[in-house]
């Protein structure tokens, strides 16, 4: 009988190990990660691009956080936007962007690079997406932002429809007013 308990009591703490170190895999205490990973979902699944867009794999790029890439890819790797099966490409430089990208997100450590990532992505349907101070005055179309501690964001809407991009009711919805 001790030697059953025993082995169950091994069986179960082994169990148990097991999910520490799954869940260490991905740090929970970066929100600010979590909660940009999951508005840019939102973006994807509740924006409208042009019938050319809804072809082959839909593209995410994310460049300079690799927590915003982790957080996303835990999450949604196995989801479809419409039929379009998510493809996401974490990438520190400009010239790795695919072509028919749907959407990039340049974080605010990669800024110095938003120049050059514009003139690759210009006249294209292409969602931009930053997080910092002025981003959409310098041609992003959506930029997270800090309101009282939660993560939010604001949106160019003329910029998007310039682009062909739709904004969605939820997306219009949930942005605070600029």
């Amino acid at each position: 009988m001790s030697k059953t308990i025993l082995k169950l009591s091994l069986v179960l703490l082994g169990i148990f190990i097991s999910f520490g170190l799954l869940a260490q895999k991905i740090d929970e205490s970066d929100t600010r990660a979590m909660m940009e990973a999951n508005f840019l979902y939102q973006f994807a699944n509740n924006n409208q691009w042009p019938s050319s867009m809804k072809k082959g794999s839909f593209k995410i790029v994310i460049i300079g956080n690799e927590a915003v890439y982790t957080h996303f890819v835990s999450k949604y790797k196995n989801q479809t936007i419409g039929l379009q099966p998510i493809e996401v490409v974490q990438t520190t430089n400009a010239q790795s962007i695919p072509a028919n990208t749907h959407l990039v997100f340049v974080d605010k450590t990669k800024r110095n690079d938003w120049g050059q990532i514009q003139k690759i992505l210009k006249e294209k349907s292409t969602l931009m997406v930053s997080n910092w101070e002025g981003a959409l005055s310098s041609g992003a179309h959506i930029n997270f932002k800090s309101v009282n501690g939660s993560v939010r964001y604001e949106l160019n809407e003329v910029a998007m429809n310039e682009d062909q991009i739709q904004p969605g009711i939820k997306i219009m919805q949930w942005r605070v007013n600029q």
